[in-house]
């Protein structure tokens, strides 16, 4: 096997789904493993590594190549995947030129490139300095690219791996999550009236924030991001239908737009919700902002022209989701999201990517490298 594609077989094989909030644990349900791999496979090429742990048991690995350049690119994917219950391939299965398995597109295809094309490349070759960042947590709250700058993360500019195409993401939405619970009055159902249903109480939160949407799709559109929008994804109350019930909670997804701030959006959720008794909403259990490199931007014309030479043509566009590039761009580092993949395959049962285009992301990441 070409040491590229046994480089992302061996990632691919390693378990890493992200407990997602949940009780999972255990060694299926970290990225320890993986990024104990890839601390080993940099520090065997001479790379100087660094590991740390985002929260016990779940670390960012940072490896750093200083060549003394007058610039630093810093190169960043995520360790983590979504679950794989529901998958129906053998991880690091190999049909043809597709390599099969949970987080084959999503995202350790661009890992692998990444790590792969910066390997290769001699130091006195190198017009950048480098940081290869393998972070943890970014399928669900993005605390690993929030640890990396929050613990000294510099660059002059960055591309994140996310499957893409090999086109190029400029811009894309933020995302912020949080709950509203109403609290009621727990009484026997036979006597309804000695309580309060916090479940009636949040069919009127219900109303109000569908409402809420609605007006968000709406608004004055953010170029071609278009508008933000806002999605009740889901509702919980109550312990049984012979109790009425005295607490409920809903969970909110707030997709902004560059620009937008999470303390307004929370006022503006708060005043309309004001008149509706015994509402509260939790802080924000993720909050990434969106983000919009300019086209002229350094960090997009060098990767065209990497793209371009290899491909003929670059594609620059934009994402209505949310990537670990918003947290880069918010603490100051121009970042874009590339890779190899398609985000249709991502988090599908028979996730796979193409194995052609891991290689030809090497080539273009050893043009501009």
């Amino acid at each position: 096997m070409e040491p590229l594609v046994q480089l992302l077989a061996d990632l691919v094989a390693i378990p890493s789904m992200n407990p997602m909030g949940r009780d999972r644990r255990g060694p299926l349900y970290s990225e320890a493993a993986a990024a104990d791999y890839v601390a080993q496979y940099l520090r065997s090429r001479g790379v100087d590594v660094a590991v740390s742990e985002v929260v016990p048991g779940r670390p960012n690995v940072v490896g750093s190549i200083h060549v003394g350049a007058p610039s630093t690119l810093l190169l960043e994917a995520h360790l983590d995947t979504v679950h794989a219950d529901s998958m129906e391939v053998d991880p690091s299965l190999i049909r043809g030129d597709r390599l099969y398995g949970r987080g084959a597109c999503d995202t350790k295809a661009s890992l692998a490139a990444f790590i792969f094309a910066a390997c290769l490349a001699r130091p006195s070759q190198l017009r950048h300095n480098l940081i290869l960042a393998a972070v943890a947590d970014e399928e669900y709250r993005f605390t690993g690219a929030v640890h990396a700058v929050n613990q000294g993360l510099r660059a002059d500019y960055g591309i994140v791996g996310e499957p893409t195409l090999l086109h190029i993401v400029r811009a894309h939405k933020g995302v912020t999550r949080w709950r509203i619970t109403t609290t009621g009055q727990a009484a026997h159902s036979a006597y309804p009236e000695r309580g309060e249903n916090a479940i009636y109480l949040m069919g009127h939160v219900l109303v109000r924030m569908e409402e809420y949407a609605q007006r968000l799709r709406t608004a004055t559109p953010y170029g071609i991001l278009g508008t933000p929008t806002a999605s009740v994804g889901v509702i919980e109350g109550g312990q049984a239908v012979n109790i009425v019930p005295d607490r409920c909670w809903i969970e909110v997804d707030r997709r902004t737009v560059p620009g937008e701030h999470t303390g307004q959006v929370l006022d503006d959720v708060r005043a309309l919700l004001a008149d509706i008794p015994h509402v509260t909403l939790d802080v924000p259990h993720i909050d990434v902002p969106g983000m919009d490199v300019p086209s002229e931007s350094p960090i997009v014309r060098l990767l065209q022209g990497g793209i371009t030479s290899v491909l003929g043509q670059a594609h620059v566009e934009t994402a209505n989701y949310a990537t670990d590039a918003g947290v880069y761009n918010s603490h100051g580092i121009p970042t874009v999201v590339f890779g190899p993949g398609d985000i249709a395959q991502a988090h599908t049962s028979s996730e796979f990517v193409e194995l052609n285009q891991v290689r030809q992301a090497v080539e273009i990441l050893q043009r501009i490298l």
